[in-house]
């Protein structure tokens, strides 16, 4: 048996420990894919419960460069291909550091806490 890959995807670790709480094999295959792939709508309702979650009222400076790639993704996923350049990869990086966004297989999208970030929403 081939170990498990280590990950930092809050996503995969959330859905793995799912899986593991249900007593089910990880890496199992169920319908073509690892079996903790068929957790990951629960992994993700877990992930925004904790992001709505209070951190003891600390706010932090959040770019305005950061806020309009947020409201860019509070309109919909972005592909990491159409950014460009070393800046938009430091953007990527503390989007999710922070919780505020997440990547994954080449798409960024916004969490709960991103769109709380000032309250994104259209203001059309």
């Amino acid at each position: 048996m081939t170990p498990a890959r280590k990950t930092n995807d809050p996503r995969e670790l959330a859905a793995r420990a799912l899986c593991r709480f249900h007593g089910v094999p990880e890496d199992t295959q169920f319908e073509g894919k690892p079996m903790w792939m068929s957790y990951l709508d629960e992994a993700d309702a877990v992930l925004a419960a904790v992001a709505l979650a209070p951190d003891e009222g600390q706010l932090e400076y959040v770019p305005v460069r950061a806020y309009h790639v947020l409201r860019r993704l509070s309109e919909g996923d972005i592909g990491t291909d159409t950014m460009h350049g070393r800046e938009d990869e430091g953007l990527v990086r503390f989007l999710v550091s922070r919780g505020l966004a997440v990547e994954t297989d080449g798409v960024l999208k916004i969490t709960v806490a991103g769109k709380a970030i000032g309250e994104i929403e259209d203001e059309r």
